[in-house]
């Protein structure tokens, strides 16, 4: 089943591995390498059920 989501875990990763100082959805929208509003970051960010020490693991292991 295909994501309706355009923001993927990995992409959400790779900003914020890459990103000192500014983690809002607005931020990866602007930097992002498709195109990808902050309201879409969002959506996705409240529908993937993510908590902090989730991202944090999947973050380290790369």
């Amino acid at each position: 089943m295909m994501s309706r989501h355009k923001c993927t875990k990995s992409l959400y990763r790779s900003f914020l591995q890459a990103s000192s100082v500014r983690y809002s959805g607005l931020a990866l929208s602007e930097v992002s390498p498709i195109p990808l509003s902050h309201d879409s970051v969002n959506r996705w960010l409240s529908s993937s059920a993510l908590r902090p020490s989730g991202v944090w693991n999947y973050s380290i292991s790369y």
